[in-house]
């Protein structure tokens, strides 16, 4: 295993005046104190699997912020270009700053398209859901970033109305509506309708909290990898065929059927839902997940060969080896989960 402390350096500039802002403070935000320039750095993990990742958030990633002034909102906004990630803060004032980025988001969150279609598949720009309406107007990106509009009540049950976000490199103040999603794993994807919990990516979390704005200040936000790494191996097949199914209590990550041969599968990426939580533990987050297998046999005998509970853990591959190890007509389940691989690269960047 191959652990190298790792630093992702991302600079944020934050403007000293109000003029040219296109969007104007809402009344009730605190507009008292001086506007000052202060420079945030986001600091944290970068998990390299095979390739070193050795280069900048590309334009291809998708960075959302919620900015808190106080407990009140105080300003949204979703980026690609990291150079354009300014804001206006005021001096003395206390703020909270919430982050989470999807690696190569652009090609994996949702946007309204109208009549256009993405990989052969096309989803209505309007969704209603059980737990609110969603509207996603052309250009617009989903979960995560979509934004809280109003709660409302109707037919005696209350609702929540979210809007998408488009991809406009800029800082929306506004204390009414903001990003609440942030925070979780869901994000809604391509060829779906709804979205995922647990959904194929790569992401990132962090936030500060208790940010007093000082002239010249700095602020350095650490993000980690709110993710994990999944790796199969299936080896002593002797006869007949294998099937083999992994999942925890809310989706289906892994379900390989007809394996005839000793096989190794490819490493996919997958975020976890409580993002807050594996950011707060995150040296030692885990989640429970089973392995079931099936040797459906040659000799026309089927057998369940049963399901065990493993680990997860945080920002590492986590490698599941299926040994059937036997030539006889029956067979036990041998599941071992290496220690995860943990590969990580240094690099900075920022303007």
């Amino acid at each position: 295993m191959k652990r190298l402390v790792n630093y992702i350096t991302l600079i944020f500039l934050v403007a000293g005046v109000l003029s040219g802002c296109t969007t104007e403070l809402e009344p009730s935000v605190n507009q008292e104190g001086e506007l000052v320039l202060v420079n945030l750095n986001l600091t944290g993990e970068v998990f390299v699997e095979e390739t070193p990742y050795t280069k900048a958030f590309s334009s291809a990633d998708l960075i959302g912020v919620q900015v808190y002034q106080g407990t009140d909102y105080y300003a949204y906004g979703l980026f690609n270009d990291v150079t354009k990630m300014k804001i206006y803060l005021r001096s003395g004032s206390t703020y909270r700053f919430v982050c989470t980025a999807v690696n190569n988001g652009k090609n994996i969150v949702y946007f309204g398209q109208g009549n256009d279609s993405h990989n052969g598949s096309t989803l209505p720009s309007y969704i209603t859901t059980e737990n609110g309406h969603y509207l996603l107007k052309d250009g617009d990106y989903g979960l995560p970033f979509m934004v809280f509009n109003k709660r409302y009540k109707s037919d005696g049950r209350w609702y929540r109305d979210y809007s998408g976000m488009a991809l406009n490199n800029a800082f929306n103040y506004d204390n009414v509506r903001f990003f609440d999603c942030l925070q979780y794993g869901s994000i809604t994807v391509y060829n779906m309708s709804t979205h995922q919990k647990y959904p194929q990516a790569d992401r990132f979390y962090g936030e500060v909290s208790g940010f007093t704005a000082v002239g010249n200040g700095s602020l350095s936000i650490p993000l980690k990898r709110v993710g994990f790494g999944l790796s199969l191996s299936v080896t002593g097949i002797t006869d007949g065929d294998v099937t083999v199914t992994i999942k925890n209590s809310d989706r289906t990550f892994a379900n390989y059927t007809n394996i005839t041969e000793d096989k190794q599968f490819g490493t996919t990426n997958w975020s976890f839902f409580d993002l807050i939580s594996v950011w707060q533990y995150a040296d030692n987050y885990a989640e429970n997940f089973t392995v079931s297998v099936v040797w459906n046999r040659g000799v026309g005998v089927t057998q369940d060969l049963g399901t065990k509970t493993i680990q997860f853990k945080r920002n590492a591959v986590n490698h599941v080896k299926i040994n059937l190890g036997t030539s006889t007509k029956s067979s036990g389940l041998a599941i071992e989960l290496e220690d995860p691989e943990i590969i990580n690269e240094s690099y900075e960047f920022g303007n």
